[in-house]
Formats: structure tokens, C-alpha cells, sequence
């Protein structure tokens, strides 16, 4: 029984061993990173917001709070994420070896890579900091160091990983696809815009992670962070290129043959343009796309990227500027080209995330018109709640391929209750498409039509051409006692309210 005893007790004390070894191991690890780079170019950020109401769009929702962190780089800015500081009223930022606040303002936002930068006035904020530089792509497996202020306390945290994974990726903040490098560090809410490290440089900015899943999360790496950066030195910032087609692999050998590539080159096949969009009016259904800038595309729309590792062929025009050429190598009818294509920002018909303009909205009769946008969309899709599917179908469905060429989608949001709009009151969230029986292809072309109305009656035709007719007697009357009674700030946003004044 004695030895027994003894047996566990040494036991015992060779796991507490082990263990206070593998804490010691540990410590040495965060110490080495920590040690790795200064962490005083790492910046705590207080930011309020008053975010917009996209359902109500002539108001707010209400002050609303938030923390994340940014890093100081190059030229006393500190680089963070677009999503910690869109919709701001204030902004304060703090170095971890101080409890001083100093005022921050942003100089540039950019929504699509959800990055922004950030200026201090007071240079105090910036004595004895080394900025933090920007390094290199990392490879997978490198290990990285995040760093940042993550929720649970109010100290810097310092939390270790490697890079599991190098593709595009759909950016919340915009939700468009570009590279993304996902990482196994813990990352958690207030960490956003924080740096991730390798050998004391930027590899990358802390951007999201998935809830539902343990310890993966995405950093925006660094080639998308030298666009951003690099696009800065012009007069302002112009965003990502987008070529604007939809295009299928050729892995099929029938395919091949039906559109003439019998042999193994490879290249996508183009099935669709976008109106609008740079490959608009150079490029053809049918045209297979061999190379991008002189680099191969291979049957499954990737190429070769470094040593083993492949991308997306939207990479290679991602990395260009806009008003730059892509030079795109195509198959045509049996025929190998050179297409030199002009890039243009994207053009989608229901406008992507911008979290800073107001939406355009007008109020008629106490109809409330506003623009389709993925804002309004976002606002309508709830835990139990779905947008309509006439929105979804515009969004992300085969209306989003917009083959009436319109520049946008009109919305009928809600209707305030009236006299004048009897019958009406629970109508919503509806696509608009005429007024009088005349179509319009913008928000601009609709407004116009209503200030130019003639007759009797206007006539607002629904997408299912079912109606609303009102008596434009006394209506604009009507309409100003409508939003004083409802305690609306004005009948019209800014933007409408310019259009009428030049009589646009």
C-alpha cells in the first residue's frame, strides 16, 4: 500500500512538474513574441458611432459605443479595420503604456478591403514609438503573434498561431472576395484592426473569425494591405478593380470541343458580362479567357501561385489599380487575341456596403422611396426574419445579372398612414418599376418623373404591376403636413434635395 502511495505521488508531482514546465514554456513563447516588436506601436481604439437606419433612413438608430485596435505605421498614421470606425461621431485612441486618451480623425477609408487609417494631431501621442512595418506574405504554417484588445479585459493580449490557410475570401465588412490568409490564434470581438506579426513586422490586419467554429480567424494580408496603402498616394483613394464577368471551368471535355478548345490550354469560360462593368463591351459569351497579364489560367480559373499553393484568377486583377489595363489573352471563335481592358471599380446593381452616405430616400404622399442597397437588405435580415425575395433576387440572384441595364432598383419601403393614401397603408417593401408607365433606370430618372408629373392622378406601378394611384391635388401640401405630423427631419434626402435644386 505504502509503495502504491508513493508510486502516485511521484506521479503526481511529475505532472505538476510538467505542467509549471509547459507554463514556463508558454511564458518564454509570449515573451519571445512581445519581445519580437514594440508593442507600443499597438493602439487601443474608443469609438462612438450613431449608425444609420436604413429602414428609416431619414434618422438614426442611437449612440452606440464600441472598442478595437489599430497599429501605428509609417508617417504617424495607425492602420485598423473600416468596420471599427464606420458610422463615427467620435474617436479616441490610447498606447498601452499610457491611461491618456488622444483624439483621432480618419483620413481614408476603404470598405472593400474594410481598412482605414487613422490620424492624431497631437504628435505627444506619437513620442518614442517606432512605427511597426509592413513585412512579407506569409507562408502556411508561419507562425504569427496577434495583438490587440481583445474583450474580457483592458490590457493588450497576446495570442500565438499559424497561417492554416492562403485563398479569397468574403469580406463581411463588403462582401466582396479577396485574399485572405485564415489563422488558428484566438481572435475575438475588439481584437479587429489589430496586427498580426512575423519576425517583428505586419503580416497581416485581424478582420473576423467564425463563431461557430474554434480558433479560425482571417487577417487581411499583406498584398491587399499594400494596395490600400499604395493607392493612398494618388489624390484619393479609388478601391479595387473589378472585371465584371461571370465564367464557368472548362474541365468538361464536350464543353471544349462545343466552343473549339480541343487542346490542353486551359482558360475559363465567359457565359456572362455585367452592364457597366470594365469587360463591358470587350469581351464576348463564349470568349474563354487563356491569360491574365501573362500568366496562365489553368481549366479550374486558378494559377499558379507559389510553389504548390493556387489562387482564384480574380487575384491578378485584384492586385492591378483602377485605370490601369489588364491584359487578358482570349480564345475567340477559334481565334487567339489580346484584349486590353480598362478597370473600372464594381458595378453591381444593388450598390455593396457604404457605411457612411445616407441612403437617398423621398417621401411622396407618405410613400417612403428609397434605394435597393445590401444596407437595407442587411437591416431586413434578422434571427427570424428574411428580406423579400424580390430584394435577394436582385442582390444575389439572376436579376443581379441586371439585363435592363439600370443603374438602380427603386423601393417602396413603407407608407404613413394618411387620407390621401387610403388602401394603401400596408403596402412595403416593394419594387417599383414605373411612374405614369414610364420606366427609369436610376433613383435620379424616378424622382424626375414625379417632379415632372402631369394630370390629375400619378400612378406608381409595383414589379406584379399591381398600382398605387394618388390625386395629385394639393398632394405636395399634403405631403409637407404628412412628415411634419410623423416628426420627420425633412420630406427628402440631401442628394434629392440637390437634383432639385438644379432642377436635375
Amino acid at each position: 500500500m505504502d509503495k502504491k502511495k508513493n508510486k502516485r505521488t511521484v506521479v503526481r508531482g511529475r505532472l505538476i512538474i510538467f505542467g509549471l514546465m509547459f507554463f514556463f514554456v508558454e511564458f518564454l513563447l509570449a515573451s519571445a513574441a512581445a519581445a519580437d516588436f514594440k508593442t507600443d506601436s499597438v493602439v487601443k481604439i474608443f469609438a462612438t458611432r450613431n449608425t444609420i437606419d436604413y429602414i428609416n433612413p431619414w434618422q438614426s438608430k442611437g449612440v452606440q459605443e464600441i472598442t478595437g485596435s489599430g497599429c501605428i505605421i509609417q508617417g504617424n498614421r495607425i492602420l485598423t479595420n473600416a468596420h471599427v470606425v464606420n458610422q463615427n461621431t467620435f474617436i479616441q485612441v490610447r498606447r498601452e503604456s499610457s491611461q491618456k486618451k488622444y483624439i483621432a480623425k480618419i483620413e481614408t477609408v476603404g470598405n472593400d478591403c474594410d481598412l482605414a487609417i487613422l490620424r492624431v494631431e497631437d504628435l505627444e501621442f506619437f513620442k518614442g514609438v517606432l512605427p511597426l512595418e509592413i513585412g512579407e506574405l506569409p507562408n502556411l504554417q508561419d507562425k504569427v503573434t496577434v495583438v490587440g484588445f481583445p474583450m474580457g479585459g483592458d490590457k493588450l493580449s497576446i495570442t500565438q498561431g499559424v497561417v492554416s490557410r492562403m485563398e479569397a475570401i468574403n469580406y463581411v465588412n463588403s462582401d466582396r472576395n479577396l485574399l485572405g490568409a485564415q489563422i488558428d490564434a484566438a481572435i475575438n470581438p475588439g481584437n479587429s484592426g489589430g496586427p498580426a506579426i512575423n519576425n517583428g513586422k505586419i503580416v497581416g490586419i485581424v478582420m473576423q473569425g467564425i463563431s461557430e467554429s474554434q480558433n479560425i480567424g482571417y487577417i487581411i494580408p499583406t498584398p491587399i494591405i499594400n494596395h490600400f496603402l499604395n493607392d493612398l498616394k494618388g489624390s484619393q483613394y479609388a478601391g479595387f478593380p473589378y472585371l465584371g464577368l461571370h465564367f464557368s471551368n472548362t474541365e468538361n471535355k464536350a464543353l471544349r470541343n462545343y466552343y473549339g478548345a480541343v487542346d490542353d490550354a486551359g482558360g475559363v469560360l465567359v457565359y456572362n458580362i455585367l452592364p457597366f462593368s470594365s469587360a463591358d463591351g470587350f469581351l464576348k459569351e463564349g470568349d474563354i479567357i487563356l491569360e491574365v497579364n501573362g500568366v496562365a489560367i489553368s481549366d479550374d480559373a486558378t494559377f499558379v501561385f507559389r510553389d504548390n499553393e493556387r489562387l482564384d484568377m480574380a487575384h491578378l486583377i485584384n492586385m492591378q489599380k483602377i485605370g490601369e489595363i489588364a491584359v487578358l489573352k482570349i480564345r475567340r471563335e477559334n481565334k487567339i487575341s489580346t484584349v486590353n481592358i480598362p478597370l473600372k471599380p464594381i458595378p453591381d446593381l444593388v450598390k455593396i456596403a457604404n457605411h457612411f452616405e445616407k441612403p437617398s430616400f423621398y417621401i411622396y404622399g407618405g410613400l417612403i422611396f428609397t434605394v435597393l442597397s445590401t444596407d437595407l437588405i442587411g437591416s431586413l435580415s434578422g434571427k427570424d426574419t428574411l428580406p423579400p425575395f424580390s430584394f435577394v433576387y436582385y442582390n444575389a440572384g439572376l436579376g443581379s445579372l441586371n439585363e435592363k441595364r439600370k443603374k438602380e432598383i427603386v423601393v417602396l419601403l413603407k407608407v404613413l398612414p394618411d387620407e390621401i393614401n387610403i388602401g394603401y397603408h400596408d403596402r412595403g417593401y416593394e419594387i417599383i418599376t414605373k411612374v405614369d408607365g414610364k420606366e427609369f433606370d436610376s433613383f435620379k430618372q424616378f424622382v424626375k418623373l414625379i417632379e415632372d408629373r402631369q394630370g390629375g392622378n400619378i400612378v406608381f406601378e409595383a414589379e406584379d404591376k399591381d398600382k398605387i394611384i394618388l390625386s395629385c391635388k394639393d398632394i405636395d401640401k399634403i405631403t409637407r403636413d404628412i412628415v411634419r405630423r410623423n416628426n420627420i427631419s425633412s420630406q427628402f434626402s440631401d442628394d434629392v434635395a440637390q437634383l432639385k435644386k438644379n432642377g436635375n
